[in-house]
């Protein structure tokens, strides 16, 4: 079976909990760079966006963080579901879960990393 047959066995009302969960994931990660950007977008004044700047040492610690925060919501989204479905279809969910929430992780990581902090800097 091929990775888009599993993905597409996933009802929309069943992958839009796990897309949200990859989404506060990637929030989760780039809370270090992205809480800079919009203190300076909004005009704070230059020593609390300074102080939040140095944040930015601290990127690979929340980059974990999401990571992690993404196993767990993983983890109980294949617990949960194990109750309700069958075995097969058990067993494409622990594929298809952890795999739906790791793409719209990568997917929101990298807007706003690449292109919404890069666009909120520039509006200052």
């Amino acid at each position: 079976m091929s990775l888009g047959q599993m993905l597409g066995e996933l009802d929309m009302k069943n992958r839009l909990p796990l897309i949200g969960q990859g989404t506060i994931g990637a929030i989760i990660g780039s809370t270090c760079c992205l809480l800079p950007a919009v203190a300076i977008a909004i005009g704070l004044s230059g020593g609390i966006a300074a102080t939040l700047v140095s944040l930015s040492r601290f990127r690979l610690y929340g980059l974990i963080a999401g990571v992690v925060f993404i196993a767990i919501a993983s983890l109980i989204s294949i617990r949960r579901s194990k109750s309700c479905c069958t075995e097969e279809e058990y067993k494409r969910r622990q594929i298809a879960v952890p795999l739906t929430m790791l793409i719209s992780f990568g997917a929101v990581y990298g807007l706003t990393m690449y292109l919404i902090i890069p666009l909120l800097y520039r509006v200052s």
